[in-house]
């Protein structure tokens, strides 16, 4: 049923700077767009071990609010001072075990909690420690291969979180590589029938097959039996500008991504989770850079989409988008011009030459630009295989298609009729179009100078920005 599907929210703060400062936080603002739960912790505070005043305070209004809510922790986090860790110590699980007690005896009143692993931050707590649980490769976990671990987890949190304690539990499925759990069919055959079937213990996967970039599939295992199934949605793609630039997500959530040759095959509209319990929505946030955007009106777009989608997942985008538009007071006439958003990212963002190439769907374009940053390493490959693979031209007049779409694309935004957010807008595809003149450039400078080292396409990247900064941009240590 539409109205039982939770609709949680989740921001998402960046490992490497403070904590976002944002009104998706705030209780009232989220019940009042729709959101049923929310995530208080997350994997640099997490909850382990570490319940708080200030947290039972953010818990409490967050209730007031009409809101479930949910603590989340990675797996292993433990005491520092323990030995425990290994995957193949009872202790390990033991310990994890207690706390996940002690935060239901100190936190009765939320709704659940989360875990993930297949990546782990460092603890902002100093007295904490975090633990891949499928990395060790010590002597104790000689026996225990990733299908045993990764059951184990299910075992553990069934048992603990839901039926002892009688709490909801999601397991965020988050070893999202090639080879990981998170889309791969046939290792979630194994994985998932460890559950004993409490309603109570959910899953949760992102709606692409690996991260939040293009080119990827609908996730293969979002129709897949097993527990109640929650799908991820990412408002500001941390990959694309982070909330920069426009970037329309309602067509590929609805209807599948055209880029994959999906379009009407897959996306909400025609593949869901048999027992789709809701969706995990991150408003803002994500990826390692601080906050660009001067408003969160791109991020807002997808958030309305992704709410949308969820209560109604046949509903059509066009129709999304124009309720957005309304709503916010944006002129009827930028709908054509916010519908070929997507469009203008994936010239800006990805290479085409390069897809012909390596064929990746694990970090596309090599991530030659992640978040705010350049990547020469992965800008050097780039130029050096093109050149010698004889596709340097088609490399530069793919540039050049962006520069064009981008002029194109700024003309349009300067047409249309005057608004409370024209100045948001026009300096969105005003950067757009530097962005897009800056690279051209920079990959005719990096063409020219194959091959190179990453030390070498490093200089020329900082030289380039010295000569013609391009803020808030920078480039990777």
């Amino acid at each position: 049923m539409a109205d039982k599907r939770m609709r949680i929210a989740y921001v998402h703060d960046s490992p490497l700077h403070a904590s976002l400062e944002t009104a998706y936080r705030e209780p009232s603002h989220l019940s009042s767009l729709g959101f049923t739960d929310v995530v208080l912790s997350d994997q640099m505070s997490g909850c382990l071990h570490s319940i708080t005043p200030e947290l039972i305070s953010k818990v409490d209004s967050a209730i007031d609010a009409g809101l479930g809510v949910w603590l989340m922790d990675d797996l292993f986090t433990l005491p520092a001072d323990s030995d425990a860790g290994c995957p193949g110590l009872e202790e390990s699980w033991e310990l994890t075990a207690q706390a996940i007690r002690d935060v239901i005896e100190s936190a009765p009143q939320i709704r659940g909690l989360v875990f993930r692993y297949g990546e782990t931050f460092s603890s902002s707590n100093a007295a904490l420690k975090r633990v891949d649980l499928l990395r060790c490769e010590c002597i104790h976990c000689s026996s225990m291969d990733g299908v045993t671990r990764r059951r184990k987890v299910i075992e553990l949190l069934e048992s603990v979180v839901c039926r002892e304690m009688g709490k909801r539990c999601i397991l965020r499925l988050w070893d999202l590589s090639e080879d990981g759990v998170h889309a791969d069919r046939m290792l979630q055959g194994k994985v998932l029938p460890k559950w004993g079937g409490d309603p109570r213990f959910f899953v949760s996967v992102k709606h692409t097959m690996t991260d939040y970039w293009r080119h990827q599939p609908w996730n293969p295992t979002i129709s897949e039996a097993g527990p109640p199934r929650l799908i991820e949605f990412q408002c500001e793609r941390e990959y694309e500008f982070i909330g920069m630039l426009p970037n329309w997500q309602g067509p590929e959530w609805s209807q599948g991504p055209i880029e994959c040759g999906e379009r009407g095959w897959t996306g909400l509209a025609n593949v869901r989770p048999l027992d789709w319990a809701g969706s995990w929505i991150l408003p803002i946030g994500g990826g390692w850079s601080s906050r660009h955007a001067s408003s969160e009106l791109w991020a807002d777009m997808n958030l309305h989409s992704a709410l949308a989608l969820t209560a109604d997942p046949e509903r059509d985008a066009g129709d999304i988008l124009d309720e957005w538009l309304r709503n916010n007071d944006f002129p009827m006439e930028s709908r054509t011009l916010f519908e070929k958003s997507p469009e203008l990212i994936l010239r800006l963002r990805y290479l085409d030459v390069w897809r012909i190439i390596a064929n990746q769907r694990w970090m596309p374009s090599e991530n030659w630009f992640r978040d705010d940053n350049f990547v020469p390493g992965a800008c050097a490959q780039i130029a050096n295989t093109v050149v010698e693979e004889g596709m340097a031209d088609l490399l530069r007049s793919e540039r050049a298609l962006a520069t064009a779409m981008a002029r194109s694309h700024l003309l349009e935004a300067e047409a249309l009729p005057e608004c409370n957010h024209s100045d948001f807008i026009l300096n969105s595809y005003r950067w757009a179009l530097s962005f897009a003149e800056w690279t051209e450039e920079t990959w005719n400078q990096l063409i020219e100078n194959a091959p190179l080292n990453r030390s070498e396409s490093r200089l020329l990247l900082l030289q380039r920005l010295e000569e013609n900064p391009l803020p808030p941009l920078s480039v990777m240590d």
